[in-house]
C-alpha cells in the first residue's frame, strides 16, 4: 500500500512517499521523500506536481491516500495557511492529481499522533517528572508560527484535537516584557504569542534591543534568525549584547508560555515541545532561566512541576504523525480497508 504524507510549513515542506506491507504494517518503506522551501512555490499544486513528477509512473495510480499536515484551520476539507499564502481543498486535489483519496489534518495534530512513534533519543527531558500513558498530552512548538495540539489518550482510539492557542493574547510578566508589549503594538493591532514565539517573532525581539539595525529591513526572516543565532554564538568567541538578549528574552517568554499549557491541561501524559527553532538554541533550551521561568507559576507551581517537559530533536515529528494518521483511516485488525469507517490508532 502507498501514502503519500506531507508535512507543510510555513518555511519548508516535507513530502514523503511510503510504500506499507500489508502483511505486517510495521514493515515501512521509504519510496521517495523531498524537502522544498514553501514560497518557491504560488500554490501547493505546483509542489506537489513537482514531487510527483520525480516519482516512478507506475507507481502514480497506486497511492492510496495522500495526508498532509496543515498549518491552519482546517473546515470542511479546506484551509487557508496561516502564515503562507496558500489555500488547499481536498477534493480539488483528489480530482486534480487523480487520487484515490486525500486527507488533511492539522500540522500539530500531526505533531501529537507522532509522539507515540518517538524513540528515547528523539526526545531529550526538560523537566522529569512521573508520566502517565493513559492521560493528556500536550504539543507545541514555535516555528515559522507557534503551533498547539492535545491528545486525550484515555480514550480508544486517542483522540487529536487542534487548537489555535498561539494566537492567544501574550500576557508580559515583567517590566521589561511589558516594554516590549509597547513596542509589538506599534506594529500589530493584536499581539499574541505567535507574534513573538516564532521566526518572525524572534527577529522582532533582536530590533527592540537594536532598533538601528538597518539590515532587519532588508533580510528575509529566515535568514536573520540565522544571523541572530550566529551572533549570539559565535561572534569572535564573545556573546553580541543584543542578540544574546533577544534569544534570552525569547527563551523566558517561550517558557512562561508553556508553563501556562501546564496549568491550562494538567496534561499528566507530559507536554512536547516541537517546531524548528528550539532545536537551534538547545543550550538555551536547557539552561536553569528555561526552567525558572517554566515553574514561575507561583501558587500553582505544583502543577508545573509535576509536568513531564520534553523537546522533540527528531525532525520528522510531523511526518510521521501524518503517516499513521493516514494508516489510522485504512488498518482494522491488521487489515487494511478503504472503508473508512473502520479505524484505529496505528
Amino acid at each position: 500500500m502507498y501514502i503519500l504524507a506531507a508535512d507543510i510549513g510555513g518555511t519548508k515542506s516535507w513530502l514523503c512517499l511510503y510504500d506499507i506491507d500489508q502483511v505486517d504494517i510495521k514493515k515501512i518503506k521509504i519510496i521517495y521523500e523531498q524537502r522544498y522551501a514553501s514560497a518557491d512555490f504560488n500554490n501547493f499544486s505546483l509542489l506537489l506536481n513537482d514531487f510527483l513528477q520525480k516519482v516512478t509512473p507506475e507507481i502514480l495510480p497506486a497511492i492510496d491516500l495522500m495526508c498532509l499536515a496543515l498549518p491552519g484551520v482546517i473546515t470542511q476539507g479546506r484551509s487557508h495557511l496561516t502564515n503562507l499564502d496558500w489555500t488547499l481543498d481536498q477534493q480539488q486535489l483528489q480530482e486534480e492529481f487523480s487520487l484515490k483519496a486525500v486527507c488533511f489534518i492539522n500540522d500539530f495534530q500531526a505533531a501529537a499522533m507522532g509522539i507515540h512513534h518517538l524513540n528515547k533519543e528523539d526526545y531529550i527531558t526538560l523537566n522529569p517528572a512521573k508520566e502517565k500513558k493513559q492521560a493528556i498530552t500536550v504539543v507545541t512548538g514555535a516555528g515559522t508560527g507557534l503551533g498547539l495540539a492535545w491528545m486525550d489518550n484515555t480514550q480508544t482510539p486517542p483522540q487529536l484535537f487542534s487548537t489555535e492557542g498561539g494566537h492567544c493574547d501574550f500576557a508580559p510578566v515583567s517590566e521589561q516584557q511589558i516594554e516590549l508589549l509597547r513596542f509589538l503594538r506599534q506594529y500589530y493591532e493584536h499581539v499574541s504569542y505567535e507574534r513573538i514565539l516564532s521566526g518572525e517573532g524572534l527577529v522582532k525581539l533582536y530590533q527592540f534591543f537594536n532598533p538601528d539595525d538597518l539590515a532587519i529591513k532588508s533580510t528575509e526572516t529566515s535568514t536573520m534568525t540565522q544571523i541572530i543565532h550566529h551572533l549570539a554564538t559565535y561572534t569572535n568567541a564573545q556573546w553580541h549584547p543584543q542578540a544574546k538578549a533577544a534569544i534570552d528574552l525569547f527563551v523566558q517568554i517561550y517558557a512562561a508560555y508553556i508553563g501556562n499549557l501546564a496549568l491550562l491541561y494538567k496534561p499528566a501524559g507530559g507536554i512536547y515541545i516541537a517546531g524548528g527553532i528550539a532545536i537551534h538554541i538547545l543550550p538555551w533550551m536547557q539552561e536553569e532561566q528555561f526552567l525558572r521561568h517554566y515553574l514561575n507559576k507561583g501558587r500553582m507551581r505544583h502543577l508545573a512541576e509535576k509536568t513531564a517537559l520534553y523537546l522533540v530533536t527528531n525532525t520528522r515529528l510531523g511526518l510521521q504523525g501524518a503517516l499513521h494518521f493516514a494508516m489510522n483511516q485504512y488498518v482494522e485488525n491488521g487489515e487494511f480497508y478503504n472503508d473508512k469507517t473502520t479505524k484505529r490508532a496505528v
